[in-house]
């Protein structure tokens, strides 16, 4: 299906922007009250814990002044008796001081543990309202994929970034093994080998890869692909930094051999192969469809984790400038700023009209309070 505006344009981002938006809100509505709770059990921890510590600094020094009071007095009634008592006072005042302290710090010790318990929940529920939309509901984020894979299992993780908001889902796929031939059925790399029983010859041989196993493949600022062949004794790395000229191709048996900085090597190489396989595997990694689970395990904003240092409404914020500038060009592509409204296309050309009113956004925000009006202006309402 395909997204228009009201005046038929495609949509630059081609998803139901009511459904996000109105997940969007939906989520909103339930972490930030969670996040300010917790932000507020935090300080009440540090303010009970500043509480105890002035407590038992008081009870120190009047443990201190007593004993020097003690002491004082006793030198002035220098007898036996008064010595005794000195003694006795001075063991029933520290005994006295050591239970109350004891029972301040127990008092604390469970009200911390039950707040960061509470804390630890509230951040989980947190996450867990964020692991299903953030997958799909932020625009414009860029991905970046690395993908281990051995004889018996496929995982990973992808990298979100967008303005300083970066979070991570653990993922885990469903080709086990992940091999060559998974993308491409007949390639091969020259490669430089020694043959004969007796007098070793040098020759250059097609080294089939077809069925290596992937062990590591890699998007970020250039693209890593790294395989073995079954028994491991032979591995490859393949990086493309940028122009298909540009790559850089390792090949490690009995030595390392960089394939590409061999003149005679290089000149053998199937550089479209290489391109179509390296295409092919950016491809897989785009297909959601080969990923059987996915776990958001972090959220960081300017590389500092944003669920435990209460910074998840500086994360929303960001994504609400995203969103903010869909619904500018919405508006630009409409008719009315009183609501929000697209057109979806189905494939037997059927239109539906798609909209959330200004009103009711705006109704959902206002009654988050001043977080929910900053909200609203970065939204464009």
């Amino acid at each position: 299906m395909t997204f228009v505006y009201q005046d038929a344009v495609p949509l630059t981002v081609q998803r139901n922007v009511i459904d996000d938006i109105n997940h969007f809100l939906n989520v909103i509505e339930k972490i930030l009250p969670l996040e300010n709770e917790s932000f507020e059990l935090n300080n009440l921890i540090n303010q009970e814990e500043k509480k105890y510590y002035k407590k038992t600094t008081v009870m120190e020094a009047f443990h201190s002044d007593f004993a020097k009071t003690i002491e004082i007095l006793s030198k002035k009634y220098n007898i036996d008796p008064v010595e005794q008592c000195k003694d006795t006072l001075n063991e029933s005042a520290t005994n006295c001081i050591y239970g109350q302290r004891t029972r301040l710090k127990a008092d604390l010790d469970q009200f911390v543990k039950h707040s960061k318990n509470e804390i630890a929940l509230m951040a989980e529920n947190i996450r867990s309202e964020l692991e299903s939309f953030l997958w799909f509901g932020v625009y414009g984020a860029n991905r970046t994929h690395l993908i281990l894979g051995s004889n018996d299992k496929v995982t990973g993780n992808i990298t979100f970034n967008l303005n300083g908001l970066s979070y991570t889902y653990e993922t885990v796929y469903a080709d086990v093994p992940l091999k060559i031939k998974k993308f491409i059925n007949e390639i091969s790399l020259p490669v430089r080998s020694k043959t004969g029983l007796i007098h070793k010859e040098e020759r250059i041989t097609q080294l089939d890869i077809s069925e290596y196993i992937i062990t590591r493949i890699y998007d970020g600022e250039d693209f890593q692909l790294d395989m073995k062949n079954k028994k491991s004794t032979k591995k490859i790395n393949i990086t493309v930094p940028g122009d298909i000229k540009d790559v850089s191709i390792v090949y490690i048996a009995e030595e390392v051999c960089n394939i590409m900085a061999d003149e005679h090597l290089s000149s053998l190489i199937n550089l479209n192969k290489i391109e179509k396989l390296k295409n092919l595997v950016y491809e897989y990694l785009k297909n959601d469809k080969k990923i059987i689970s996915k776990t958001l395990v972090n959220v960081e904003i300017d590389e500092k984790d944003a669920i435990t240092n209460h910074e998840i409404f500086d994360c929303v914020k960001i994504i609400a400038s995203s969103y903010g500038e869909i619904i500018n060009e919405i508006f630009d592509h409409g008719f009315t700023r009183q609501e929000i409204t697209i057109k979806e296309i189905i494939e037997d050309g059927t239109r539906n009209e798609l909209f959330i009113s200004v009103d009711e956004i705006s109704s959902r925000l206002s009654a988050l309070g001043g977080d929910g009006l900053e909200l609203k202006d970065l939204l464009n309402l």
